[in-house]
């Protein structure tokens, strides 16, 4: 036998191996999300009862959210949120890594947090889960790196396919979220353990779909105006949704370190006031979807609940609970589609279809748009519909939700989420499109800093003779902020030469990364401060580098040839 052929035939059982791995990483992984699903069940029973009382509806939340609060922050604190940014972040920068405690802490936090009222969603929390646990087994089971890091998406398909019953839509989401690679090599494995772990949901939940669907029918062509109205409703809603979860968010985050223990409990505090008015938007919600879908709400009472749970969804998440938006969006949709089904119901000079049809496209329209993953929504509304009638419908106002949202906010929220917290994943194509120089090529490995603590008048006696516009404040393990030249100049001449260089650094500057393309180096350089500091991707503070124009300047006047393909 020669070597090639040993070869071919160890990496053939290798594969072999690593598809049963596959299959059973998908049972563990929809048992886990069965369980996690049940256990938000039981505590929210346990703690609500059949009919809540107005004291149970404001303190369960506001003083779970105190022990919450404290698990988060002192014990699980990688637990807070969705969980899909997080598990993004382990598949692209750290090899796919997952520490033991992340899912042990979800999976404890996410029951408490969504089982005590708070208006989030399980499917996120059950993706990092399943993640978490592939990650753990394929580095108990001392995988390859390589291994390791091929299990995450298998293991959030897996949970994910459990959590709402869409197996399709899972493996999808794994492609299209997780690995940005709808062309993946790993589709085998993630469809197989995406089947493996909907067959333990359904022999342990039943065969019951999530949802109630009747059946779809587009009564009249003059319909898709209709439609298209609800995509462009539903790419503002989008907007609307994503932009206040980010600001809300950077104010807590803005809050002095010390109240970060108590910001959950201040979040439960604001759902437990927001229950007492309106207690539907308690938890998940799928009951009311459900009611929704089959025309079970009035005009007024969707709308209601709409706007309602908006807001209580931005206040939950940014205020550092853990729960996804997964759910939330898919509310959010069914009550604005619902709506706007009867308005067009109502004023249409044409035969209209059930205002649960628009609740359905409505639902897919607001994910598209919110979560920005277009071909997962298609295919998990097909799924629950079985109808391939909706397609048409479903697409033009995935389309228009999906344009309108990425047109207002370009970057997708589970990525701004992650650059908040100081995470930048790489873009699809680092190097732009010749392979050209990066910011790692012209960059100063060893940039001067500014002690934060100087005065104004210290540093600029220190830096007159220095050629640079402008300067790094703080140390390369933490990054301060940046200054110019001009801005010292400035100050001294205002008559603040005692102040500390830290009262007028910018403390959120323009930055890069190693591998960003010059292009947008320099296109960064000509708004920023005259030095712009290169941070790793993992922690925005920490730097790598400086890049000045007079660095620029000086690496292309050395005459380096631009890099081609196959150098």
């Amino acid at each position: 036998m020669s070597a090639g052929s040993g070869l071919q035939q160890f990496r053939l059982r290798e594969n072999q191996l690593f598809l049963v791995l596959s299959i059973v990483i998908g049972i563990l992984a929809g048992l886990l999300a069965v369980l996690f699903t049940l256990g938000i069940e039981r505590a929210s029973r346990v703690m609500f009862g059949v009919t809540p009382s107005a004291l149970r509806l404001f303190f369960v939340p506001s003083l779970v959210s105190v022990v919450t609060g404290i698990l988060l922050v002192k014990v699980f604190h990688d637990a807070r949120g969705s969980g899909v940014p997080q598990t993004v972040a382990a598949f692209r920068l750290n090899g796919g890594v997952i520490s033991p405690r992340v899912p042990i802490g979800k999976f404890i936090t996410g029951i408490l947090c969504i089982g005590s009222g708070h208006s989030l969603g399980r499917e996120g929390p059950s993706l990092q889960l399943g993640a978490g646990l592939a990650s753990v087994v394929g580095q108990w089971l001392r995988l390859s790196p390589a291994r390791v890091k091929e299990l995450v998406p298998v293991g959030a398909a897996g949970a994910l396919s459990a959590a709402f019953n869409t197996p399709v839509a899972a493996v999808i989401f794994a492609l299209e979220e997780v690995i940005g690679d709808m062309n993946a090599t790993l589709l085998g494995s993630t469809v197989v353990a995406s089947v493996a772990a909907v067959v333990v949901e359904r022999s342990i939940l039943g065969n019951e779909p999530l949802f109630r669907v009747p059946a779809y029918q587009l009564v009249h062509p003059a319909e898709l105006a209709g439609y298209a109205l609800l995509g462009l409703v539903g790419g503002v809603i989008s907007v609307v949704f994503c932009r206040l979860l980010l600001r809300l968010r950077t104010y807590f985050m803005s809050l002095p370190p010390r109240t970060r223990i108590w910001q959950p409990a201040m979040g439960g505090v604001a759902i437990g006031a927001i229950l007492l008015l309106v207690p539907e938007v308690r938890g998940v919600g799928y009951p009311l979807v459900d009611q929704a879908l089959n025309g079970g709400l009035v005009l007024r009472t969707m709308l209601l609940l709409g706007s309602v749970k908006l807001v209580a969804t931005v206040v939950s998440y940014a205020s550092g609970n853990a729960g996804g938006i997964f759910a939330p969006s898919l509310f959010i949709g069914a009550m604005t589609g619902g709506a706007i089904g009867l308005l067009v119901q109502s004023v249409a000079p044409f035969p209209t279809g059930a205002p649960g049809a628009y609740a359905l496209v409505g639902m897919g329209a607001l994910f598209a748009g919110i979560i920005r993953a277009p071909m997962t929504s298609v295919f998990m509304i097909f799924e629950i519909t079985q109808d391939y009638q909706i397609l048409v419908p479903l697409m033009v106002a995935n389309l228009l939700s999906f344009a309108i949202s990425r047109h207002y906010q370009p970057q997708p929220v589970y990525r701004a989420l992650l650059q908040q917290d100081g995470v930048h994943l790489p873009s699809a194509d680092p190097t732009g499109s010749g392979g050209g120089w990066t910011a790692r090529d012209v960059m100063l490995a060893e940039p001067r800093f500014v002690d934060p603590n100087e005065t104004v008048e210290e540093a600029w006696r220190a830096l007159q003779d220095d050629a640079a516009g402008g300067w790094l404040v703080g140390d390369r393990e933490y990054l301060v902020g940046v200054i110019s030249r001009e801005q010292l100049e400035g100050a001294m001449d205002g008559g603040r030469a005692l102040e500390a260089v830290s009262t007028l650094a910018v403390e959120s500057p323009e930055h890069v990364h190693s591998d960003h393309p010059i292009e947008v180096v320099l296109e960064r350089l000509a708004s920023g401060e005259g030095v712009l500091p290169v941070v790793r991707r993992h922690d925005g503070r920490r730097v790598e580098g400086a890049i000045t124009l007079a660095d620029v300047t000086r690496f292309v006047g050395k005459g380096r040839r631009r890099p081609v393909a196959g150098d």
